[in-house]
């Protein structure tokens, strides 16, 4: 099964697809050790059951992951074609796509995240009363705790609204904004520090 990257169009689809086949052999590999201290001592009463038992813990953690994606589903192709239409080539302009990005209260998911110079513009579907202010705050606030100071971001819930500002952003001349390369991305630009920092911020 070939491995899609985080913040790649169908990453949700085979992600999830990765996750089960992954819990159903961390499942199946403490029900072989169970069923062998059975089968050769007679009796469930034997440390293969203590080992069956311990071993369940990775796979019920794996479980949580799948159970986390199972209501999710990758962006309709339709979609990240309209979108990628307008963001190819655009000259210092980063894209990522179908992000849940997760604060200690709740989780954002973004279809689409434009970035280039300060701007940070992202779309999503969620429903329009759906509050995005900590939301943007949240994603200002670890780009500043990550060397990126003073970014604007803004998640649009309007799609020619979002299309509109990818195709003023790809219009402007590329920013010489002062930027520190970060140690972790020594070879990386400002544009795809801050596609790192953000995919790091989503499950």
């Amino acid at each position: 099964m070939k491995k899609i990257p985080k913040g790649t169009f169908g990453y949700t689809d085979a992600h999830k697809k990765q996750q089960l086949l992954k819990t159903f052999i961390f499942f199946l590999l403490p029900l072989a050790i169970f069923l062998t201290g059975c089968i050769t001592t007679k009796t469930k009463q034997n440390y293969f059951t203590v080992v069956a038992v311990v071993g369940c813990l990775p796979a019920c953690k794996e479980m949580v992951n799948v159970l986390m994606f199972l209501k999710r589903s990758s962006m309709p192709e339709k979609l990240y074609q309209e979108i990628a239409s307008h963001t190819e080539g655009s000259k210092g302009m980063e894209t990522a796509y179908e992000l849940v990005l997760t604060t200690y209260e709740k989780s954002y998911p973004i279809a689409a995240v434009a970035i280039k110079g300060n701007e940070v513009i992202g779309y999503t579907d969620t429903a329009k009363e759906t509050d995005w202010k900590a939301g943007e705050e949240h994603i200002r606030k670890i780009l500043k705790q990550n060397g990126i100071p003073k970014a604007h971001v803004h998640i649009f819930q309007d799609l020619p609204q979002f299309l509109e500002r990818i195709d003023a952003l790809a219009a402007q001349k590329k920013e010489n904004l002062p930027f520190t390369p970060d140690e972790r991305y020594p070879n990386l630009t400002r544009e795809q520090v801050i596609r790192e920092v953000i995919l790091a911020l989503s499950i």
